[in-house]
């Protein structure tokens, strides 16, 4: 159980944490749905007949950046995404915190208010921050996990022939949604509208669902700095 909750939850961060780039990189989508989704498969726009001609780039780069989920990741284009988020776990509703710029990530966990801890990545090195103590402790990150938080997801890495939409109802509202498969795990973007509202994510018959609170591609650069008075150890 909890290495299927460590499987969804990464594969739902990846998506809050890696961004549009440009024309030539595209980002993940987050969310997984439930039986009580509606869903119909959409077709490759490579094989439809708006698929583009070789002359008009990459039908499927061109196919997601026509999607919500495309347009959406298309607004941090430069790297940069602020995001918080509510969930529940075990009862409990946690605030989450991400933020992105480049190479270095931030994320937070508060429940009531109060801080869990801070991890920060840098693209070679993972920072976790206790407040309390003032204490951080310092590891190198694997060469892997370097990739996963220096890079966007290249175009190959979404498949629209994978992609579904429908429709979900939660707490009585009903919104659209866009399914992708990202790290073997269903992910769903809930949108009102076009504005990203819920991200799901399923896999083996287990859920986590974020809710939105706010996105912002302004990020404040003093998230990812350490505290001068705090003691560094290091692993």
């Amino acid at each position: 159980m909890v290495k299927k909750l460590f499987a969804l939850l990464l594969a739902l961060m990846m998506l809050l944490s890696l961004t549009a780039c440009g024309g030539d990189k595209t980002p993940p989508a987050d969310d997984g749905g439930d039986v009580q989704q509606e869903q119909q498969n959409t077709p490759n726009p490579a094989e439809g007949e708006d698929a583009q001609s070789p002359d008009d780039g990459d039908a499927e780069l061109s196919g997601y950046l026509g999607t919500k989920t495309g347009k959406f990741y298309s607004q941090f284009a430069d790297g940069r995404m602020y995001m918080e988020y509510e969930m529940e776990m075990e009862g409990q509703t946690m605030t989450m915190i991400s933020a992105t710029n480049g190479v270095k990530t931030y994320s937070e966990t508060l429940i009531g208010g109060m801080s869990m801890g801070v991890s920060l990545m840098d693209g070679t090195d993972m920072y976790t921050i206790d407040h309390a103590s003032k204490l951080v402790i310092k590891m190198a990150l694997p060469a892997d996990a370097q990739t996963i938080a220096g890079t966007v997801l290249e175009e190959s890495d979404v498949d629209m022939g994978d992609f579904k939409t429908g429709t979900r109802e939660i707490d009585g509202k009903t919104y659209d949604t866009e399914e992708w498969i990202v790290e073997g795990a269903a992910s769903i973007m809930c949108f009102d509208g076009d504005t990203l509202v819920y991200m799901i994510g399923a896999m083996e018959g287990m859920e986590v669902m974020m809710k939105i609170v706010e996105i912002s591609d302004k990020v404040d650069e003093s998230l990812f700095n350490i505290p001068a008075d705090y003691t560094v150890m290091e692993m």
